[in-house]
């Protein structure tokens, strides 16, 4: 009787397996790749999950010796992340910070009296709590990187087919429906594509992606304000910090630095289904978006 019941339990257990699509053929990797993110559930009104039309801006300017070249993160204000946290930032050669208007317009003037200086945009609609990647240079066959970890601890790793990146997932602020919350983590996409198996609440998922090296001590959280806009920067005083890897690049003899500038607005889904989500070349830099009546464009 008890070698029925285990026979039986067993063919129960193998059952299961193959419909999660998961076998003791085919089992996947418990080594998790990125995020791990649950879509949320459906609901209306307030509860009801957004999408957000995130604008892109990429800054892109050559160092030139002979030009001193004007600080513009002056003109930014400090985020709401913890000292710490941007303290490990600075550690790894990374800048981030927010501006208005005010900023926007300084650096429209800055494009326009600079030769050197390009600027990039693109638009895309993305979904309430899923994440997505924004590429911050070219892919290398080759690049290595030194970093720090929140322990103090130095580490470093070389990646082939390696492309610079950031992962990031907008959600609304939990304390003003108006105002974006931006969760961002810089990443490296790195070798050839292949199959992964994502852990979801369903069991697994299979995808194909390049593998991912994510260094979670370095997420943050910034709240964005209406009228307001992320800056992703970086430093160089190493050429193989993270700062140095994400935001500079040479082209022959000239080296180039690049800056992001991110903002995000809620859209209903009617204008999620008509938003704009095209790149161009734009010799100015596109505000990050008119404030709620009422509100006073901030530096």
């Amino acid at each position: 009787m008890r070698r029925v019941t285990a026979i039986a339990l067993s063919a129960a257990a193998l059952a299961a397996g193959v419909l999660t699509g998961c076998g003791p053929w085919d089992r996947p990797d418990e080594a998790d790749d990125g995020l791990v993110l649950k879509p949320m559930r459906p609901g209306a009104g307030e509860d009801a999950p957004r999408m957000y039309q995130i604008q892109i801006v990429r800054v892109r300017h050559r160092l030139r010796p002979d030009a001193p070249l004007e600080d513009t993160w002056r003109l930014l204000g400090t985020t709401g992340v913890p000292h710490e946290k941007r303290a490990l930032w600075r550690a790894n050669d990374l800048r981030l910070a927010e501006g208005g208007q005010l900023a926007a317009e300084r650096l429209q003037a800055l494009v326009r009296e600079t030769p050197d200086r390009t600027v990039r945009f693109s638009r895309l609609v993305i979904p309430e709590n899923h994440d997505f990647v924004i590429e911050s240079g070219t892919a290398r066959p080759e690049m290595t990187v030194v970093w720090t970890d929140a322990a103090g601890r130095l580490a470093g790793r070389r990646f082939g087919q390696a492309t610079p990146r950031f992962r990031l997932v907008c959600r609304r602020a939990a304390d003003d429906p108006r105002a974006v919350a931006i969760a961002v983590v810089p990443e490296v996409a790195y070798g050839r594509e292949r199959v992964h198996f994502r852990r979801t609440d369903r069991g697994y998922a299979r995808r194909t992606g390049r593998d991912q090296f994510t260094p979670m001590d370095l997420s943050a959280e910034i709240r964005l304000d209406p009228g307001r806009m992320l800056v992703l920067g970086g430093r160089r005083s190493s050429e193989v910090s993270l700062g140095a890897t994400l935001f500079f690049q040479r082209r022959g003899p000239d080296l180039w630095e690049q800056t992001l500038l991110i903002s995000a607005r809620a859209l209903t889904p009617a204008a999620a289904a008509e938003a704009d989500t095209s790149r161009t070349v734009d010799p100015a830099v596109p505000p990050p978006g008119p404030p709620d009546t009422g509100t006073e464009p901030q530096p």
